[in-house]
């Protein structure tokens, strides 16, 4: 549902109930019927704000957009994921390809692919995932995990 209309729905849900004869403690109480109309105000500005809240995206660089979405085999080109000999099949096992870098990328390129990998798939991220989906981001998380190592101590 679009933010506006939402805030919209609300302001609109408040100016009723404090206007509306109808309360659960009826204004004609004094300061009881004023703290009501309160108490049902800021029930609903909270559902509000706990319905609006965004999760953040991860951050990405350009670099890391211009190439497309994680895990789409990395920014190796086709020609480049082939191997010298031009016709051979790329490994079964690519570190590279799994942490979404290119061949020649630095150490520093290399942390800091694995720790963008690792905000997506880790453990407590996906917890309140089903169990298919968990068991899937706990493989591959190891993956990343096992590419890091490989890139970091070779």
């Amino acid at each position: 549902m679009n933010r506006l209309l939402i805030i919209v729905l609300a302001c609109l849900a408040i100016l009723i109930y404090v206007r509306s004869p109808i309360d659960l403690l009826p204004d004609g109480m004094g300061l009881l019927g004023i703290l009501d109309d309160l108490a049902v105000s800021f029930f609903i500005v909270w559902w509000l704000r706990k319905r609006l809240r965004v999760q953040p995206r991860p951050r990405t660089s350009a670099r890391q957009r211009a190439r497309g979405p994680a895990g789409s085999g990395g920014g190796a080109s086709r020609e480049e994921s082939r191997g010298a000999a031009g016709g051979t099949p790329p490994p079964a096992w690519d570190p590279y390809a799994v942490l979404g870098i290119r061949r020649d990328a630095t150490a520093d390129e290399v942390s800091r692919a694995y720790r963008a990998q690792m905000k997506l798939y880790h453990p407590d991220r996906v917890a309140d995932l089903g169990p298919e989906l968990r068991e899937v981001a706990h493989r591959k998380a190891i993956d990343i995990q096992r590419a890091h190592e490989e890139l970091r101590s070779g």
